[in-house]
């Protein structure tokens, strides 16, 4: 059980603190411009400090109860959607490859929040980890000197934001066990999605997060009152073949990256057998690469 608890909270936790640390040094992030709470135009920051005041009421009602189990449980299921979820989704949105600043800004600094208030509720329960971050993020002497984190009651618009998030993870689920089902990778492309039985209604927002989880094209909803069900068009033109073609040379070069110890602004030099060069320019920018080379084999070589 210690161990499962290492793996499946520790280090999970300790992997979303080091994401976050290390692309706030290469972005350049200043901790006073962190530490400014804005109100985030993206769905996926606004669904986390959702599920943050949540989570902070859950917390105190049970401590204050002295029920330190349902405490931990909630941290515990709050930390494992922040990792699967929120920051996966969000790993384009910084990085030296992101081209949206505002975006990059508001990620960070959402990321931040959640991050801070997540080690004063850890506090005590594992009170050195939430002393490292707490001390690293904030600079300030001591999670245990600070005040517990203030309660934020849940408005309006938050139950309807965490409901819908909740429906497209699930439509998601579908799509990946249909991807499974045909032997098609999420690395290819596919033009359409459609979703059988849509009873609600997702805005713009909640659709792209499909596509993007699906890589799809376009997301289709079919009423019907039988239970929720999903399907591909999975017929493959030249130019998805080629886009899912550039998108694995993308995912080559960046193990082959990592295996050179490349940093994560380092830029890099790669020689390819064949590549659709219509996406020549998606691949630099997804790798980093300074120059792209025709040649015998596939090489990457640091600059």
């Amino acid at each position: 059980r210690a161990d499962e608890t290492r793996r499946k909270f520790h280090l999970l936790l300790w992997n979303i603190y080091n994401f976050f640390v290390s692309y706030a040094i290469v972005d350049q992030c200043k901790r006073e411009d962190l530490k400014l709470k804005r109100k985030s135009k993206n769905v996926l920051d606004r669904w986390i400090i959702s599920q943050l005041h949540h989570l902070t009421q859950k917390v105190t009602d049970s401590l204050n109860q002295y029920d330190a189990f349902s405490a931990g449980n909630a941290i515990e299921g709050f930390v494992e959607d922040l990792s699967t979820w929120y920051v996966r989704r969000s790993r384009d949105r910084v990085g030296p490859t992101a081209q949206n600043k505002d975006d990059k800004v508001e990620c960070f600094a959402s990321l931040y929040e959640v991050l801070v208030t997540l080690a004063g509720l850890l506090a005590p329960f594992t009170p050195f980890i939430a002393e490292e971050i707490y001390r690293n993020l904030t600079g300030e002497e001591s999670v245990h000197l600070a005040d517990w984190p203030a309660t934020a009651y849940a408005t309006a618009g938050q139950a309807p934001l965490i409901k819908n998030m909740e429906l497209v993870r699930k439509i998601c689920e579908l799509g990946h066990a249909k991807r499974k089902e045909y032997g098609i990778k999420v690395r290819q492309p596919l033009g359409k999605f459609s979703i059988f039985n849509f009873q609600f209604s997702l805005n713009d927002e909640m659709i792209q997060l499909i596509r993007d989880e699906l890589n799809v094209k376009e997301v289709e909803f079919i009423d019907g009152k039988e239970e929720l069900a999903a399907d591909f068009d999975t017929q493959l033109t030249p130019s998805l073949i080629a886009e899912g073609k550039a998108r694995e040379l993308v995912r080559q070069i960046q193990i082959k990256r990592k295996e050179l110890g490349c940093s994560l602004t380092e830029k890099v030099n790669v020689t390819l057998a064949d590549w659709p060069e219509e996406f020549t320019q998606y691949i630099v920018d997804g790798t980093l690469a300074e120059t792209v080379h025709k040649g015998n084999s596939f090489q990457v070589e640091r600059k």
